[in-house]
């Protein structure tokens, strides 16, 4: 999974997110909370909220594992397309930690859904899917 972290550590640019085709399915990894109170920008129009975080801890005290994050997908209604590009989101991209975007990003190509990218945060998808 480290291997996988250090490809989805940085978020993509918004030119490569531009170009994904078909769409991709969009997650955002934010806490309820932080989507109603729109820390990093307001919910990306179709995007899914599947919060990381187990039971409202922070990744520095419990790092959700693939297994889990299955679990909150599957409990969210979300099916993973084989065929369309993912794009994971939390509050920020740029962050001297490994946030949650990358992190959710990392675990979904575990999964094995190789084609999993950390998109920052929601502001800089929607900035790179409108223009």
């Amino acid at each position: 999974p480290m291997s996988h972290l250090s490809q989805t550590r940085q978020p993509v640019a918004a030119t490569f997110l531009r170009h994904l085709s078909p769409r991709p399915l969009i997650i955002d990894v934010r806490s309820a909370k932080e989507v109603a109170a729109a820390k990093g920008g307001v919910a990306v129009e179709d995007s899914v909220n599947v919060p990381l975080n187990v039971d409202g801890q922070p990744q520095s005290e419990h790092e959700t594992t693939a297994a889990e994050f299955t679990e909150k997908l599957q409990a969210a209604g979300v099916t993973l397309p084989t065929d369309a590009p993912i794009v994971t989101h939390c509050t920020a991209g740029d962050t001297p930690y490994v946030g949650r975007g990358a992190r959710a990003a990392a675990l979904l190509r575990e999964m094995g859904y190789a084609n999993a990218h950390n998109g920052g945060s929601a502001d800089a998808i929607r900035e790179a899917l409108d223009s």
